[in-house]
C-alpha cells in the first residue's frame, strides 16, 4: 500500500514539476520583498575597507526566530587610506552586547541599521585588522526566517538573504563587489537537527547540554547574500557526480526533510543532478567549486536560491535544478556587479534550463520552454533587461519573471542564433567565465568578451535587447517580378524608445512544385526589401525554428504593383514614377544585381523622376514602397 501511494505522489509530482519548471523558482526570492520594512541605505565609508574573512558562530534552533547568541568576526583590510571609522550593517532590532577591533573593547553607535565606531588608532592602508561583533535577539525580515514546513508538518529555521537581507542576520558589508575571501559558518542547535550551510561541513562538535556545533568551512571567495544557515531535522541523502577532467567524484549533499515519504518522493529529481553538473562543466568550464561540494537543502519556500554550494529549494524538479546549479557558474563564481546587471545572475540561469533540456531531455521540450520564455517576455512590452538605478532597489522589478529571467534568457538565445557557432557560443560563455570568476561583472563586460571571440561589434545588439526596450512586430509581404522573387518586411516596435530591431532571420520559400529553399536574411532597416534568384514563392514560413522575441503581423503575397509605374523600362538617362493611389513617405532604393544599394530615396508626391545619367549600361532592380505597399521592378539602362 505505501508503495502504491508512493508511486501515486510520484506520478502527480511529476506531471505538476513539469507544468510548473517555469514559474516555482521565483517566487521564494520574492518573499523577501513582501517581509522586508527595513529601508537599505548604503554607507559609503564601508568602502574605506576591503572583506577578507567573516566567521560566524550562532545559536539557534528551528522552534523559534530567536538567534539565542551571535559572535562574527570580520576580517578585512583598509584601502586607500588608513582607516579610522568603521562602520557595519546590522539591522537595530537585533541586541549588540560587545564590539571589538583586534582584541579590544570599544565604544560603539548601533543607529540606522549600523554598528560604528572609531578605531583606537588609524589602521595603515592594506593592513589585516579583525572586528568582532556580539550580537542575540529576533531578526526582523526576510533574511531570517522561522516557520513550518505545512506539507511535511516539519518546523525550519533558514536565511535567504538576497538582495538586501543579510544585514537582518548577521554584521555585514552589503556590497557585491567586496566578495569575502573564505568563511566560516558554524552554528550551534539541539542535537536532534541538522544545520546545511557553505562549503564543507568539517565537524560537529558536541558542546553538551544536548546541543552539537556543525562546523562549515568555505575556502572560496563569498559574496555576503550567498552565505547561508538553514535549521531543521533532515537526514542526508548524498550522491557524486563525475565532472569529465576532475579527475574525483564531486560530492552532491543534499538535506531533505526527516519524514519517510519525502526522499522517495523527491530521488528521482534529486539523482538528476550528476548529469545536470557534468552538462555545464562541460559547456560552460570545470564546476568552480570543485574542492568543496554542491547541495540542495530544503526550506518551506516556493522555488530556489542558489546559497553558494548549498542550494536551497521549496521542493525539487529537474528545472528548478537546472536553474539553480547554473547559478553556481553565473552568479555565485560571476556574480552581477550591480542589480541592474541581475541578467549576469538571472538571466544566464534561466537559459541553462534551456541548454539542459536541449542536452538531456529533448529539442522538442526545450522549444516548449522556449515558446513560454518567449510568452512570458511578451507580457512586458514596454520592459528592458537591463535596470535604472531607481529600478536597481526594488526587488519586484530586480526579480521580474518577464524582464529579468525569461527576456533575459530569449536575449541569450538571440545571440546565439547572431553567432551562429555553438562551438564559438561555448568559447565566449567560458572565457567570460574564466575572466571575472570569484569576482563580479556587468552586461558590458559580457559584450566585451563577446566582441573580443567574435572578431565583430555586437554595440548593436546590445542596444537593442539589453539596454532597449521591447520587441518588434513584423509584417512580411512577398511577391514575383521578372525572374526574382522578393520578401518585403516592416517593423513596429512594442515601445518607440527602441525604434529598430536589427536582426538575423530565416526564410523558408515553398515553390509550387514543393521545394523549398531556406534563406538567412539580415534586416538592418524598416521596412527593408530582399530578392532573391528562385521561382515564384507559393508560401513563405519565417523564423521557423523560433529564435526571436517578436510577434508577426500578416504574412501575405502582394504581387499587385499597379499602384506605381515606371514611366521608362529601359531607361536613359532618368526614371520618372507615378504614383496611381494614394501616396505617402515614398520611399526608392536601385540596387544593382549583386544587391549593392545605389541609390536610397524618400519622396513625398505622386510624381517624381531619379537622375539617372551616372550610371552604367545595365540590369537593376528598383523597389519601391511606402511601408505598407512593396512593388519590386527588374529595369535596364539601355
Amino acid at each position: 500500500m505505501k508503495k502504491c501511494i508512493i508511486l501515486i505522489l510520484l506520478v502527480f509530482y511529476t506531471l505538476y514539476a513539469f507544468s510548473q519548471v517555469n514559474e516555482t523558482y521565483e517566487t521564494g526570492k520574492h518573499q523577501s520583498k513582501l517581509k522586508s520594512s527595513n529601508t537599505v541605505i548604503y554607507n559609503p565609508k564601508m568602502d574605506a575597507y576591503n572583506v577578507v574573512y567573516y566567521g560566524l558562530n550562532i545559536e539557534a534552533s528551528n522552534l523559534t526566530s530567536t538567534i539565542s547568541s551571535g559572535r562574527v568576526i570580520i576580517k578585512a583590510k583598509a584601502e586607500n587610506a588608513p582607516l579610522t571609522e568603521f562602520v557595519i550593517q546590522l539591522i537595530n532590532e537585533l541586541t549588540v552586547s560587545q564590539v571589538k577591533i583586534d582584541g579590544q573593547v570599544v565604544t560603539f553607535s548601533h543607529v540606522n541599521n549600523e554598528i560604528s565606531f572609531t578605531c583606537p588608532i588609524p589602521i595603515p592602508v592594506g593592513e589585516l585588522f579583525t572586528v568582532e561583533v556580539e550580537y542575540s535577539g529576533i531578526p526582523v525580515g526576510a533574511g531570517w526566517s522561522n516557520t513550518v514546513a505545512s506539507n511535511w508538518n516539519m518546523s525550519v529555521t533558514w536565511t535567504l538573504s538576497e538582495s538586501f537581507h543579510a544585514y537582518e542576520w548577521f554584521p555585514v558589508k552589503q556590497s557585491l563587489t567586496d566578495k569575502a575571501d573564505s568563511a566560516d559558518i558554524y552554528v550551534t542547535v539541539p542535537s536532534n537537527l541538522k544545520v546545511a550551510s557553505n562549503g564543507l561541513l568539517k565537524n560537529v562538535a558536541d558542546v553538551g547540554g544536548g546541543k552539537k556545533r556543525f562546523e562549515w568551512q568555505c575556502r572560496y571567495p563569498i559574496d555576503y547574500y550567498l552565505i547561508s544557515v538553514t535549521i531543521s531535522d533532515y537526514i542526508e541523502y548524498n550522491i557524486y557526480a563525475n565532472p569529465t577532467g576532475l579527475g574525483k567524484p564531486l560530492l552532491i549533499q543534499n538535506f531533505v526533510y526527516n519524514v519517510s515519504s519525502c526522499l522517495d518522493i523527491y530521488k528521482n529529481a534529486i539523482d538528476g543532478t550528476p548529469a545536470i553538473i557534468e552538462l555545464y562543466s562541460n559547456l560552460f568550464g570545470m564546476y568552480p567549486f570543485s574542492n568543496e561540494k554542491y547541495g540542495h537543502v530544503m526550506a518551506p519556500f516556493g522555488g530556489g536560491m542558489e546559497h553558494q554550494t548549498m542550494t536551497t529549494v521549496g521542493s525539487f524538479s529537474n528545472g528548478l535544478i537546472a536553474h539553480e546549479l547554473a547559478h553556481m557558474w553565473f552568479g555565485d563564481y560571476v556574480t552581477c556587479k550591480t542589480w541592474q546587471d541581475i541578467w549576469i545572475n538571472e538571466g544566464f540561469a534561466s537559459y541553462a534550463e534551456y541548454i539542459n533540456l536541449q542536452n538531456l531531455n529533448s529539442q522538442a521540450n526545450a522549444d516548449l520552454w522556449m515558446e513560454s520564455a518567449h510568452y512570458r517576455a511578451k507580457l512586458k512590452p514596454n520592459g528592458s533587461v537591463y535596470l535604472g538605478i531607481a529600478e536597481s532597489t526594488d526587488e519586484n522589478r530586480i526579480f521580474s519573471t518577464e524582464l529579468s529571467y525569461k527576456k533575459g534568457a530569449c536575449i541569450i538565445h538571440i545571440l546565439r542564433y547572431e553567432i551562429n557557432n555553438d562551438s564559438l557560443f561555448y568559447s565566449i560563455l567560458k572565457q567570460f567565465l574564466n575572466r571575472f570568476g570569484h569576482s563580479t561583472a556587468t552586461g558590458e563586460d559580457f559584450k566585451t568578451v563577446v566582441n573580443e571571440l567574435t572578431g565583430q561589434d555586437y554595440t548593436w545588439f546590445f542596444d537593442q535587447w539589453y539596454y532597449g526596450y521591447g520587441f518588434p512586430e513584423f509584417t512580411i509581404k512577398y511577391g514575383y517580378t521578372g525572374s526574382q522573387s522578393w520578401v518585403a518586411i516592416s517593423q513596429i516596435p512594442s515601445n518607440l524608445s527602441t525604434p529598430l530591431f536589427k536582426t538575423s532571420m530565416d526564410l523558408v520559400l515553398k515553390f509550387n512544385d514543393q521545394t523549398t529553399s531556406t534563406q538567412r536574411i539580415f534586416i538592418s532597416e524598416n521596412p527593408q526589401i530582399f530578392t532573391f534568384d528562385t521561382p515564384k514563392i507559393q508560401s513563405l514560413q519565417v523564423d521557423p525554428l523560433s529564435w526571436l522575441l517578436c510577434k508577426f503581423g500578416s504574412i501575405e503575397s502582394n504581387d499587385a504593383d499597379s499602384w506605381v509605374t515606371i514611366d521608362q523600362n529601359p531607361f536613359s538617362n532618368k526614371i520618372q514614377f507615378t504614383i496611381l493611389q494614394d501616396y505617402q513617405s515614398i520611399k526608392v532604393s536601385i540596387t544593382d544585381i549583386t544587391g549593392k544599394v545605389l541609390y536610397n530615396l524618400s519622396f513625398n508626391s505622386q510624381f517624381f523622376e531619379i537622375d539617372t545619367s551616372k550610371l552604367p549600361k545595365g540590369t537593376y532592380i528598383i523597389k519601391v514602397s511606402d511601408g505598407n505597399r512593396y512593388a519590386v521592378k527588374k529595369i535596364v539602362k539601355g
